[in-house]
């Protein structure tokens, strides 16, 4: 159940609150001060509302399955996206992403919380979408983790980084086509059956573009034996 007044939760938002005041911010959006994320930026971004695909989330102009998911379920039971990846919400990601900007991800994963609230979904656990090693090792930092963990704490269940990992280096999918990101993702990642066997879960990301990633972690972790994959991202690009 949702619950916004968990108090893991509080305890985890009094965190970054104390932060602010020590470090006091600038809205990543625009650069005023005094707010990581001001209510002017967040009311300007484009939410990603029905009618979509219910189960890919695709924004459309007619009802029922897009003509992907018609041809191919994709590996999740379905997936939703926030707001589309454009304006103050793509500043305040790249900030998340690559400037070290970890203090967003309090402030951006609200939103995400409260969109999971709406589904009919039964979720046991959450898991984020993983880094390579080297990504890793070279940001510091999962960005995935700092919109997950407060969603996990909404909710009262764990959030579980050990049950899904990369198995294999991969190419950014950055420039690349629809094609190309699913075979650059294909079998890139593993998942432990002994967490993942029989569970609901729900997989968060930051930004899908293609759901070639998304698709991919969900393969894997249905293959350990997970019962329903739940994708959801923050943001959805908007492709041409």
């Amino acid at each position: 159940m949702y619950t916004p007044t968990r108090l893991p939760l509080r305890i985890y938002e009094l965190f970054w609150a104390g932060f602010d005041w020590l470090f006091p911010p600038v809205c990543a959006g625009c650069a005023k001060p005094g707010e990581r994320w001001c209510s002017e930026c967040h009311s300007a971004v484009r939410l990603c509302l029905p009618p979509f695909c219910p189960v890919c989330g695709l924004s459309q102009k007619h009802l029922g399955l897009c003509l992907n998911c018609q041809r191919e379920h994709p590996d999740y039971s379905e997936l939703r996206s926030w707001a589309f990846f454009e304006g103050s919400l793509r500043k305040a990601i790249h900030q998340l992403k690559y400037e070290r900007n970890i203090t967003l991800g309090d402030k951006l994963a609200k939103p995400l919380a409260a969109l999971t609230a709406e589904q009919p979904w039964s979720i046991d656990f959450v898991v984020e979408v993983p880094l390579s090693a080297g990504r890793l090792k070279e940001r510091g930092y999962n960005q995935a983790a700092f919109l997950a963990r407060p969603v996990a704490l909404s909710f009262g269940v764990p959030l579980l980084s050990k049950c899904l990992w990369r198995v294999r280096e991969t190419h950014s999918q950055v420039g690349l086509n629809a094609v190309e990101r699913f075979h650059n993702v294909d079998g890139a990642f593993g998942a432990s059956a002994k967490m993942a066997a029989g569970s609901n879960i729900l997989l968060v990301d930051d930004v899908m573009t293609t759901g070639a990633t998304l698709n991919a972690c969900a393969a894997a972790l249905k293959s350990a034996g997970a019962r329903n994959v739940y994708g959801l991202t923050l943001a959805r690009a908007v492709l041409n």
